[in-house]
């Protein structure tokens, strides 16, 4: 009984290095970013603090920084 077996390894004979597509699409850049709001970031802050989820020194902590900026 001389039967062939087809195995997994004869998908292996061809060149593992070949290229067979390339992606020509061009990637997707947002580049347009959305505008913050001073005052609702404000706000934000002040909803934090009074749930305790950011305490004084916290708050304190992002002043000094943003005086850094200007």
């Amino acid at each position: 009984m001389s039967e062939s077996l087809n195995t997994l390894s004869a998908g292996y004979k061809s060149s593992p290095t070949k290229i067979r597509s390339s992606n020509t699409r061009p990637p997707i850049v947002d580049n347009e970013l959305k505008k913050i709001d001073a005052k609702d970031l404000a706000n934000t802050i002040k909803i934090w603090h009074s749930e305790e989820r950011l305490n004084t020194e916290d708050v304190n902590y992002i002043i000094s920084q943003l005086q850094t900026i200007v």
